[in-house]
């Protein structure tokens, strides 16, 4: 077994945090795991890309980058860097999609229009009927979008259960302490969110 995720939003969101807690998970399991991250010029709204790669063959080699059309899982936290990513998603992947847009000042002072998150959807779909639209996300965003893949985990595929809600849930009160009881609360309510949209897919 082999599963790609690539993630991606804007400094600030907490992809890196997020990807290193689904990285632990992995490797608790006893699953082989790669986690390559990116980081923009910004330190917040720059753009921030998680990449993970997980092999339950220990004996595997591979290496930490993600190419186009291969990623199993797309998870992505800002509208236009959403699309920007759409390319690495392979055909019938599995696309976490979060309503949350940054327009860039230049583009407000000239009015010029920013996607919508109709328009990220419909993209998406083109290439995946497993599209999960996440919208009303509350914050820490990151731990409203660990929730929902938690919640979505064993559709996409039986080997990210080490996902499981207790799981996590342990892993959040151990790692993160500053601000716990927020980051369970959102986590708690993302997961609520991800069996709602389990529903519609």
């Amino acid at each position: 077994m082999m599963q790609s995720i690539f993630m991606t939003g804007l400094g600030g969101q907490g992809v890196i945090t997020l990807a290193k807690l689904v990285s632990a998970q992995a490797s608790g399991a006893g699953l082989k795991v790669t986690l390559f991250n990116a980081k923009g010029m910004a330190q917040r709204g720059g753009r921030v890309t998680s990449e993970i790669r997980l092999s339950d063959d220990p004996g595997s080699v591979f290496g930490a980058r993600i190419s186009a059309g291969t990623a199993d899982i797309l998870i992505g936290m800002e509208i236009g860097e959403t699309i920007n990513s759409l390319s690495l998603l392979k055909e019938g992947g599995a696309a976490i999609l979060l309503d949350h847009a940054f327009v860039p000042t230049t583009m407000l002072l000239k009015k010029e229009t920013y996607p919508s998150f109709q328009q990220l959807t419909d993209l998406y779909s083109q290439k995946t009927d497993r599209v999960f639209a996440v919208t009303d996300a509350k914050q820490p965003y990151n731990m409203f979008i660990l929730g929902v893949f938690s919640a979505v985990a064993p559709a996409i595929a039986p080997e990210l259960a080490f996902l499981s809600r207790a799981a996590v849930e342990q892993a959040i009160t151990v790692k993160l302490k500053r601000a716990l009881e927020d980051n369970l609360e959102s986590f708690k309510q993302g997961y609520t969110h991800g069996l709602s949209l389990l529903q519609r897919v």
